[in-house]
């Protein structure tokens, strides 16, 4: 049985030190720059699904027509990344973090750029949203491999009593990734007309995100292997088989890290992609005041994401992400009931951002790259988080939003409520399921023959 602790959350069994200082900070730099780029990405999509891409890419349909398919594309993209976690995941367990990453990184960039010039439906008819889909699922499947690689570089990099600190730099630099490319919308929006901004203005922070690929190639390139990862080839730990050595030997730790990221993402994705189309069609806000919100909601949780992983470092990875997805289950309630009267001021729908995404999801996401890693071994520790966080990304984060959709043209929030109350719920039972290894546990694989990078 898996042992369950409140103390702070101690190494895996013959994890290897850290190298220098300095190599930690360039490896969080690198796994920061990474996901900031994936969830500016991902944001920027969202954002241009909630407030552009029903226009743009399904004109003709209804209101509620439209935003269904405009969000189930953005879900189309979490729908292929269980695969592409488990392929990515396993090549990265046999042939080392940092060409995976790399690779994941030249992928999300380059489909990103292709969104920004492709033509709309006026101009190329139904061909446009079946190549707005393709260059999504281009999207999930280098994503699939980000996340967890970016964190496994923060952490396996990291000194023993900062890996909640370093694992939390691919989570703020998500949120921070959301913030901008939330912001990149609005303020393009801003400065020029509606009707340019639909035309051709909302393409412009889809090509800027070529600066920040280019410089994390950069950064990516030049960075060593992790240790962990080098100890695991000079040792003979490296296995032929992760996908297979992973479901054998740890089933529980795969379970619980799929139904920790459903709450997670589920959360975490009703605020930032079905919020900004209830705030658009139930509230009546315009494009400017629903991305505000948004922005409220990522930047808060940027702040608070580095803080929650300090305190893990102190008190333990489990009772923060308890609180978490206890607070969120509470808010769910208190929350909808603030935008549930007539004419709810945009301060409120704010204000809601905030507390919603911001509190309760960074609590959940800032410790989790330390927590998760520390639950698998190092043979097959990248395979462990593409196949359980990218199966838990493929329900919460496409599934919830889609749901919410639907309950939302209905006269009341209770069923919205109801909906993010269970997903909390599901991602606290499977908190309390995982625990954490015991230090005792040994590295073992069945194939000891190294694998050749």
């Amino acid at each position: 049985m898996t042992e369950r602790t409140n103390t702070a959350a101690s190494l895996p069994p013959n994890a290897p030190a850290g190298r220098s200082p300095a190599e930690s900070r360039r490896a969080g730099r690198a796994a920061f720059i990474g996901t900031l780029l994936e969830y500016y990405d991902f944001s920027l999509y969202a954002s241009a699904a909630s407030v552009v891409f029903a226009s743009v890419f399904f004109s003709g349909s209804s209101a509620f027509l439209g935003t269904l398919q405009a969000v189930a594309t953005f879900a189309v993209g979490f729908l292929v990344r269980p695969i592409g976690g488990v392929i990515l995941g396993s090549l990265g367990d046999r042939l080392g973090r940092k060409k995976i990453l790399v690779f994941t990184m030249l992928l999300m960039g380059g489909a990103t750029l292709l969104v920004g010039l492709l033509p709309s439906y006026a101009q190329i008819g139904w061909v446009a949203p079946l190549l707005l889909v393709l260059l999504r699922v281009l999207q999930g499947i280098g994503a699939s491999g980000e996340y967890g690689g970016a964190a496994l570089v923060a952490v396996e990099f990291a000194p023993d009593k900062k890996r909640g600190l370093l694992g939390s730099l691919p989570g703020m630099g998500a949120a921070l990734g959301g913030v901008l490319g939330s912001l990149s919308l609005l303020l393009v929006s801003a400065v020029m007309s509606q009707e340019s901004f639909l035309s051709w203005g909302w393409r412009i922070p889809f090509l800027f995100s070529v600066v920040i690929l280019a410089y994390g190639l950069w950064l990516r390139r030049t960075l060593p292997e992790t240790p962990a990862f080098e100890n695991a080839q000079k040792t003979e730990k490296l296995t032929k088989t992760p996908i297979r050595d992973v479901i054998r030997q740890q089933p529980r730790a795969l379970i619980a890290v799929l139904v920790m990221t459903i709450g997670q993402t589920g959360i975490g994705y009703f605020y930032i992609v079905f919020m900004g189309t209830f705030g658009t069609n139930q509230l009546g806000f315009g494009g400017t005041e629903v991305l505000v919100g948004l922005i409220a909601a990522q930047l808060t949780n940027a702040i608070l994401i580095p803080l929650f992983g300090t305190l893990s470092d102190r008190v333990g990875r489990q009772p923060v992400i308890i609180f978490g997805f206890l607070y969120s289950a509470v808010f769910a309630w208190a929350g909808m009931a603030m935008l549930s009267g007539m004419d709810t001021p945009p301060l409120m729908f704010w204000l809601v951002m905030a507390m919603g995404n911001g509190i309760g999801v960074a609590a959940i996401f800032g410790p989790m790259g330390a927590y998760v890693i520390e639950l698998f071994r190092t043979q097959h520790a990248y395979t462990g988080l593409g196949l359980g966080r990218e199966g838990g990304n493929a329900i919460g984060a496409a599934v919830v939003p889609v749901i919410a959709v639907a309950l939302a043209f209905d006269d009341t929030t209770v069923w919205l409520s109801f909906l993010i109350c269970v997903v909390s719920l599901l991602g606290f039972a499977g908190t309390v399921l995982a625990g954490r290894r015991k230090a005792s546990e040994p590295e073992v694989v069945e194939a000891k023959a190294p694998v050749s990078a």
